[in-house]
């Protein structure tokens, strides 16, 4: 009986001592890592399986947890671990949290070692941001050793809106890792406020949609990371109510030469259409380059508005900072679309121009640069005036153009214009003046002979004109 009672004392021992062997063996392989406030209980041990449960780390302050680590060893005396799988782990990773302090510089472990034949992973990255919904990604990876001490193994994500597979190698010895992800799709709607927590986005309230798709490669070592990569964007909108702005029908494709930087080699951008206030742009066409996130370049654009085409100057673009400063060429615009933006304009006009404009658009709104708009050669154009003293103003009743004047700013008469120019900001400009504007013309009633030359100003903020209409720091009179 004593005997009995010594073997099971000396099982019981041998189990408490494997647990304990297995334990300081488990946290001495997390803390040469580099982990800390490591917790976990070992359920079971014996030479074939080691199972352990509630595991739970930190490693350079980012909290990692599963609630089953089991190691299985089909050949109990090779050095080898066996295989290791990690169940239902968890990481959650918040985005853009100012209060957390950067994680402590840690001296390099050496080389890492990976005593195992296997390693498979499952669980979520909880993705968290301030005023979001927790996002959990699924992640599945899979690793087997190859030869030397380089490691391969592919990886799968999943969430609603989201799905890529990659795969990649790791060499222990440099601690480098060689990726490739071949497939990465995501939908917008349900991601959009996350990416506004890490991109340069405006302040404002800019919704978008659409599905994005692309493919990544690259390698990291020595903590730097180069890489290229493939994006496109299908299906896009992009919304903003404060600025009255929507953008649908948006395809965008970007190849990325630096995925570090995020420097883009080679982009475009097609947009079916732009509606913005009373004024819609649509067949918009650009190409553009990347130094990084927040550094566009516009090599080249067009786009079709008010019945012609306008073609953008090379230009600079920075997202984060919401502002547009750039000169645009306008070709066959039409004078009846441009007027009908305006509000209280005492004038009706028909006929195409051309022109170069400069157009400054930032928070405070829009301002037009020193340019002009001309009528186009050969085009027919007429004007018909509604502001009784326009023309008048000023000038004596008995003059012998004074009664065809009368007739023409009261509307009664229209004019076919054979010049037409727009001076916007004219450099010689006296200070207030933000336009002159040069109409030559005659009656287009054949009886009334009488050829008109008018010399217009625009005193005040041109752009009420175009935005809002005219307030009481715009006038429009004859020519001094």
């Amino acid at each position: 009986m004593s005997a009995l009672i010594l073997a099971v004392l000396l099982l019981v021992a041998a189990v408490a001592a494997r647990l304990f062997l297995t334990g300081l063996a488990f946290d001495a392989v997390l803390k040469h890592a580099g982990a800390s406030e490591i917790r976990f209980e070992v359920t079971q041990a014996s030479l074939w399986q080691v199972v352990m449960k509630d595991v739970g780390f930190l490693l350079d302050l980012q909290p990692f947890t599963a609630e089953r680590v089991s190691l299985e060893r089909a050949h109990w005396w090779t050095p080898s671990l066996g295989s290791l799988r990690v169940e239902s782990a968890r990481v959650p990773i918040r985005l853009h949290d100012p209060a957390r302090s950067p994680a402590p510089e840690r001296k390099p472990a050496g080389a890492v070692i990976l005593p195992f034949e296997e390693i498979s992973i499952d669980g979520q990255v909880v993705i968290q941001a301030d005023g979001q919904a927790d996002q959990a990604l699924t992640v599945t990876i899979e690793a087997r050793p190859g030869p030397g001490k380089i490691w391969a193994g592919s990886a799968r994500v999943s969430a609603p809106g989201l799905a890529g597979r990659g795969e990649g190698t790791y060499d222990l010895a440099s601690e480098a890792l060689v990726f490739r992800v071949p497939e990465l799709a995501l939908d917008l709607k349900p991601w959009a406020a996350f990416a506004q927590q890490v991109l340069p986005l405006p302040e404002n309230d800019w919704t978008v949609e659409g599905q994005v798709s692309g493919s990544l490669e690259g390698r990291w070592a020595d903590g730097a990371l180069t890489g290229t990569g493939r994006v496109s964007w299908r299906d896009g909108r992009a919304t903003s109510t404060k600025q009255a702005i929507t953008a649908t029908g948006i395809e965008a494709d970007l190849e990325l030469s630096d995925l570090a930087q995020l420097v883009g080699k080679a982009g475009t951008v097609r947009i079916r259409e732009v509606q913005t206030g009373k004024l819609t742009l649509s067949a918009l066409a650009a190409d553009f380059t990347m130094a990084g996130m927040d550094h566009l370049t516009v090599n080249h654009a067009t786009l079709e508005t008010l019945g012609g085409r306008v073609t953008a100057e090379p230009f600079r673009l920075v997202p984060s900072q919401a502002e547009l400063d750039a000169v645009f060429r306008v070709e066959g615009i039409q004078v009846e679309q441009v007027m009908a933006l305006t509000e209280s304009l005492p004038a009706k006009a028909t006929g195409r121009v051309n022109g170069r404009v400069p157009v400054r658009l930032t928070k405070e709104g829009l301002r037009l640069g020193t340019g002009w708009l001309g009528l186009m050669p050969g085009v027919q154009a007429e004007i018909e005036f509604n502001a009784k003293g326009l023309l008048t103003g000023g000038a004596s009743a008995g003059t012998p153009t004074f009664a065809v004047l009368q007739k023409i700013e009261s509307g009664l008469l229209r004019l076919r214009i054979s010049e037409l120019r727009l001076d916007i900001r004219p450099t010689d400009a006296p200070e207030g003046r933000s336009a002159q504007l040069h109409l030559k013309g005659e009656p287009v009633d054949r009886e009334v002979k009488a050829p008109v030359i008018l010399d217009l100003n625009v005193n005040g903020p041109l752009e009420k004109l175009i935005n809002l209409g005219m307030d009481s720091r715009l006038s429009v009179g004859t020519k001094p």
